[in-house]
Order: structure tokens, then sequence, then C-alpha cells
């Protein structure tokens, strides 16, 4: 599992990050971009965990990388069920072992930062921290338009991408 992290999150994570400058062209298993997100008073945090290619949002409580790394197994295999993409999850493979590398894609940088403001209005908006509901903020990622190409009008969804793939394993 790659896992592509932030200067700021390998800072606030004492991980150490390796320069890697390779893409992968396949769509399983991917890599998955991690960003930190708070809400505005510093109360909670949490690891916004993006996959590319299928750009599925994974959120994880709490600031440590590697500490994080069983809750995206976790998580991500919970949003995948719940949304009905089961046949997918082996396609992750998220049982390997992680493998920290910094960024590369600014593209990718891009979309999680326009995510992270949304994400973060969103942290902030419950009165009390028991009240943030994770799984809400997901869901609403998910059904978030993002760009694909160069062209102006080229969007899709992370629900149009996975049902895609969910029509080229059948």
């Amino acid at each position: 599992m790659i896992i592509r992290a932030t200067q700021q999150l390998y800072r606030l994570s004492g991980v150490p990050s390796v320069k890697n400058s390779e893409e992968s062209s396949l769509p399983f298993p991917g890599e998955w971009y991690a960003n930190f997100v708070e809400r505005f008073d510093g109360r909670y945090n949490a690891i916004h965990f993006l996959h590319n290619p299928t750009r599925i949002s994974v959120l994880v409580p709490g600031p440590f990388l590697d500490q994080s790394i069983a809750g995206l197994r976790e998580r991500a295999a919970t949003f995948l069920l719940r949304k009905g993409y089961g046949r997918l999850l082996f396609q992750y493979d998220l049982l390997s072992p992680p493998v920290f590398y910094d960024t590369n894609s600014r593209s990718i940088l891009a979309s999680m930062n326009q995510m992270r403001y949304e994400i973060e209005y969103h942290l902030s908006m419950p009165e009390t921290i028991k009240k943030i509901n994770l799984d809400k903020l997901e869901e609403i990622e998910f059904d978030t338009m993002i760009r694909t190409g160069k062209k102006l009008m080229d969007f899709t969804t992370p629900a149009r991408i996975l049902e895609q793939l969910m029509t080229r394993l059948t």
C-alpha cells in the first residue's frame, strides 16, 4: 500500500518520507494521498486519505500518519461495503504493508486542498466534538464532482469511477 503524504503531515507524525516520482497508471492497487485536516478551533483533527485514481475519501481520526494505517484499512473497507462496492475491496490491497513517499502530483494536491476546505468546514459545524460524523463527510466527498482531465468540462464523481470499475469486473 503506497501512502503519499504532505510535508506537514510528515512533520506532525515524525515519519520519514522517501522521494519516488513513479506514478501508478493502473487503477489498483493505486496510491493513497494523505493530508491533515482539523476543526477551526483545533479541538479535533483527522487525516484525510484520498485514493488515486478512484478518488474515494476516507477520514481517520488523529494526527499521526503511522498510527492511522489500521484506521485507514478499517474505514476504507467499511466505506466500500457500505456503498455496495465490496467486490472491489481486495483490489485496494489494504492489507499490504504501507510504504511512505512524498507527494508527486500537483493536481491531486490541488483537489485535496479544495476538499480540505470543505471537510474542515463540516468538521467545524457541530457544536460538540461528539456530534462529528466522519461517515457523513465521506458521503459528501463521494458525491462531489471532480475534474478528471485537461478539458474544461471533464468532470466525474468517485461513484461513477467505481461503477465503471465494477462493470469491468463483471
